[in-house]
């Protein structure tokens, strides 16, 4: 009896064995997540220098934490346990995602990820199963509020501070960072869009996209005008939506630390983060007015909603398609008269995009972008989208061989996953219309056009917030405890799945500070360029000098060569005055003894092997002859 009691007592002051089960878990992650950390530290990799780090580490040491560890959870679950009687499985489903996290740091794999989010997630779910969910609810709006815009002004800085430093490496290119720095030079100082890089002549880049949105962002540019200013407004642009989706979520009845779960969805989506690593584009713009776009549907505030209507077709000639699929939604979603506006805004998006895209064929390189996008869809080229939208109804068995491509299936899951499948988890079959975009722009573009089925370019900024609407919307439908279940997990995927893919991404910054003294040289004698002057410029350094009328890609197609391949000449030397060569390009071997020849010299050649620039021997800063 005596036995009987004691073990009673232990029981009622220290928990079950099942509570003890839950503390070795949360013991052995953190411990293990300190080891990751500590030997990063020290430049040990605990995958790629597995053996190494098994020998540092010791097994017994480990083993003493872990039970230092469980010693003081016990006595902390006496102390909290009256009023916290799960304790032990809130403190368990902190420190399986932390690990998972620590675990991914830096590993730049997306699969790596899963498999590290799918254990976290696990975990996290037998841990949610013996919590009361009602207390996920207690954290007031305000407070739920500031957590998440804490978070959201830690992802802005990160993506912030590592796509400027990637720029200040040298690491973007003319495509796409230089011609946008030359079209808001342009903005800024013609308000034209005039490049001379893109089409290697002077053209209206409004002649290649309809994208007249940049008139917004160009008041920012003229009292910033460097090529920093555009990656840090995108990075902002890329998480601004955070406030409609949070005002969304809340209209949707979650609630808590469940809402912040649904924010962290939208903060950490790869869909908007990584694309900004790509450089710069204008489909950026459309996280924040989709999102706001898509608040405005769901409470039915009719002048929102054609503002942000009238914006998005603004954004780019394809962008229509996204207020065609909201209004279509809004107008089936909804009930009363003003479902009619969706109906209108849709029709109204329709006419602008058939209207531009014929000024755009007709006046502009409109036909070259759709041919681009839709060759493999196309049998005759002449025939435009309508020949596209023909060999989809004649032939679906060919549509279906190209979205069945393993590109295709890996971006289908890297976009997919982290929400838990759950866009299309929905017995509504006009939501399907917010799925059409990511179908189109995405999946079917894609079988032609690599690029649109890659997580790390734009093409995905516009669908994904489409998707993310779909899984707040879709996941509202299921029960209540199922919902709240939904929303975490996908939130603990999400998180550990872009941190694993854009972790790495601070690399940038270390290349940066290990180097910065020969960046900066480099960057003050390119820019010691005379504004006046023509230049030829590799497409590394293009976009630290395009703030300039004339400026010219040097590649592969500036060099004239023979039947054999070996390079004869360098076309249009007159039209220059300068040429910015980079000394790890193959392409600047080739062309130096042709400038020299031509009677070119050496403008500057700055200590550290980056840059040498080549001028014109009769320029002078009047730019005569």
């Amino acid at each position: 009896m005596n036995i009987r009691n004691t073990l009673h007592r232990l029981k009622s002051s220290y928990g079950t064995l099942e509570h003890f089960f839950a503390r070795f878990l949360s013991a052995f992650f953190a411990v293990s997540a300190y080891e990751f950390v500590s030997a990063r530290r020290q430049g040990l990799h605990p995958i790629y220098g597995w053996q190494e780090f098994a020998v540092r580490n010791s097994l017994s040491g480990k083993l003493l934490w872990i039970a230092i560890l469980i010693l003081g959870l016990s006595l902390l679950y006496r102390i909290l346990s009256k009023r916290y009687p799960s304790v032990d499985y809130g403190i368990l489903a902190v420190c399986a995602p932390l690990f998972a996290l620590c675990l991914v740091w830096k590993s730049d794999s997306f699969y790596f990820g899963m498999a590290a989010a799918v254990i976290a997630a696990i975990l996290v779910n037998y841990a949610l199963g013996k919590i009361n969910m009602k207390c996920f609810e207690r954290i007031p709006a305000a407070g739920a509020g500031m957590i998440v815009f804490f978070l959201a002004v830690a992802v802005f800085a990160f993506v912030a501070v590592t796509t400027v430093a990637n720029y200040l490496n040298f690491g973007t290119n003319c495509f796409d960072m230089g011609i946008f720095v030359q079209m808001f030079h342009s903005l800024k100082e013609h308000l034209t869009a005039v490049t001379t890089c893109e089409r290697a002549r002077a053209m209206s880049h409004f002649r290649i996209h309809g994208s007249y949105i940049y008139y917004l962002l160009l008041p920012v540019y003229m009292l910033f005008p460097r090529g920093e200013t555009l990656l840090i407004a995108q990075a902002f642009l890329a998480v601004a939506g955070i406030v409609p989706f949070f005002l969304i979520a809340g209209r949707h009845g979650y609630k808590g630390f469940v809402r912040v779960a649904v924010c962290l969805v939208g903060l950490f989506y790869g869909g908007l983060i990584m694309p900004c690593y790509y450089e710069f584009h204008e489909n950026a713009f459309l996280p924040t007015i989709l999102i706001w776009l898509l608040y405005a549907a769901d409470r039915k505030n009719i002048p929102l909603f054609y503002v942000m209507s009238a914006l998005t077709c603004i954004v780019k000639e394809d962008a229509p398609v996204f207020v065609i699929c909201i209004g279509l939604f809004f107008f089936f979603e909804e009930k009363g008269d003003k479902r009619k506006h969706g109906l209108l805004a849709a029709a109204l998006a329709a006419i602008y995009f058939v209207c531009i895209m014929g000024w755009l064929n007709r006046y502009g390189d409109g036909v070259f972008m759709t041919t681009t996008r839709f060759r493999d869809l196309m049998v005759n080229p002449q025939e435009g989208l309508a020949g596209v939208v023909r060999t989809v109804f004649q032939d679906p068995a060919y549509l279906i061989s190209l979205l069945m491509r393993e590109e295709t299936l890996v971006f289908f899951i890297q976009t997919m996953f982290p929400l838990l499948f759950l866009p299309f988890l929905t017995r509504k079959l006009h939501r399907f219309w917010l799925l059409l975009p990511y179908v189109l722009m995405n999946l079917i573009i894609g079988a032609g056009y690599e690029y649109a089925i890659k997580i790390g370019y734009q093409y995905i900024f516009g669908p994904s917030c489409l998707l993310l609407y779909l899984t707040l919307k879709n996941a509202r439908d299921l029960p209540k405890l199922w919902r709240h279940r939904a929303m975490i997990t996908a939130a603990i995927v999400t998180v550990v799945t872009t941190t694993a893919m854009a972790s790495g991404k601070w690399l940038l910054v270390d290349i940066y500070k290990g180097n910065e003294a020969n960046y900066q040289t480099a960057e003050m004698s390119i820019r010691s360029i005379p504004k006046e002057a023509s230049v030829l410029a590799n497409t590394s350094f293009l976009p630290h000098i395009a703030d300039r009328d004339q400026i010219y890609l040097f590649d592969d197609s500036c060099l004239a060569k023979d039947e054999e391949g070996n390079v004869t000449d360098l076309f249009g030397l007159e039209k220059y005055d300068f040429c910015v060569l980079s000394k790890h390009d193959p392409l600047t071997d080739q062309a130096k003894p042709f400038l020299e020849a031509a009677g070119w010299t050496v403008y500057a050649e700055p200590e550290g092997d980056l840059v040498i620039i080549y001028e014109r021997t009769d320029w002078n800063e009047e730019g005569a002859i």
